[in-house]
Formats: structure tokens, sequence, C-alpha cells
């Protein structure tokens, strides 16, 4: 069997983890989804309800992952993303090392992301909830926000830096945000 290496953290990290928290916050919205559940829960659960879950998870964090990615690298950041032309012809080196930045600086841009969105999810359902509307439900509400901004500003730092390394490692000068092509076009 395989090592817990970077990549499966990654993955983990980057799908299941947001996954988990997705279902629980679509529980909100379809309580059927909280029975269904259940059996996971029971402190008698063998493999197969864990598994199902398992997988459960996985394909709610691609869903979400696909929401994340609209949201955050095609609306949010979408001047800080990688040009389709960085890596033409790259080198065998060049492709191991971002790999390394995508498990290195991506993934956390992925749980962020990915947490942001299901929290999302799961104060919609709660805020639902909860009417007739309440100073409580204020307090609680500014928190959230206040978490969410920690969320998008965590998955921006993370995306940054990846994105940032990546054109510095395919050409572009290191420590600056704009690569080489797009200096040219501000030049002129």
């Amino acid at each position: 069997m395989k090592d817990l290496t970077s990549t499966s953290f990654g993955y983990l990290i980057g799908f299941v983890l947001p996954g988990i928290f997705g279902i629980y916050a679509l529980s909100g919205w379809l309580p059927q989804l909280g029975v269904l559940l259940q059996p996971v829960f029971k402190p008698d659960a063998n493999v197969g309800p864990t598994v199902v879950f398992l997988l459960i998870a996985v394909g709610i964090g691609l869903c979400i992952s696909a929401a994340r990615y609209f949201v955050f690298e095609k609306w949010l950041y979408r001047k800080r993303c990688l040009p389709a032309s960085l890596y033409q012809d790259p080198s065998s080196d060049k492709l191991a090392w971002h790999k390394s930045l995508a498990e290195e600086h991506y993934r956390y841009h992925q749980f962020y992301g990915g947490c942001a969105v299901a929290a999302l999810i799961w104060f919609a359902a709660w805020l639902r909830g909860q009417w007739p509307f309440h100073f409580q439900v204020a307090y609680a509400s500014i928190g959230f926000l206040l978490f969410e901004l920690l969320l998008e500003r965590s998955a921006a730092d993370c995306f940054g830096k990846y994105v940032e390394k990546c054109k510095a490692t395919a050409g572009g000068e290191a420590g600056s945000p704009v690569g080489k092509a797009e200096k040219e076009e501000v030049s002129v």
C-alpha cells in the first residue's frame, strides 16, 4: 500500500476535507442527507458506510472545487492566473518543480477556497433556519463574514505564491507577480 505522501495529503486537503464540510453544509438544506449518513457516525460503524461516506465526500469535494475554481480563479483572481503559453515544451525538471509548487501552495488554495464555498452553503442554510432576525443572528453574521474574509485572503495568498513561483520557474522574474510577457505588453 502506498504511504501517505505530500501528493496524497494535497488531495486530502484539496478535495476530501472540503467535501466532508460540504456534506455537513448540504445537510442543512437536505435533512435526508443527514439520515443517510447516520451509519457512518455510529461507534460500531464498519468499513462499508465509511467508504461510501468518503466516496460521497470526494464527489462533493470535486463539485465544491468546481465552484471554487469559477469563484476564485475565474472571477476574483482572474488577473493573477498563469498564462496558457507558460509551459510550452517544459523540461522534466520544470514539470517536477511545478508539481512541487502545486503541492506546497495550490492545494492549500483549494482547501481555503473550498471551505469558503462550503461555509457559504452552510451559513445560508443556518440563516434560513434563524428567521425572524435577531441581534444574535447579526453578531453571528458578522463573525461569519470575518471568517469568510479570512478564508478568502488565505486562498488569495496561497494562489498568489503558486502563480508567482510558477512564473519564476518558467522564465519570469522571481519575486514579481507579473511575467516577462506581461511586462512587455505593459511597456509597449
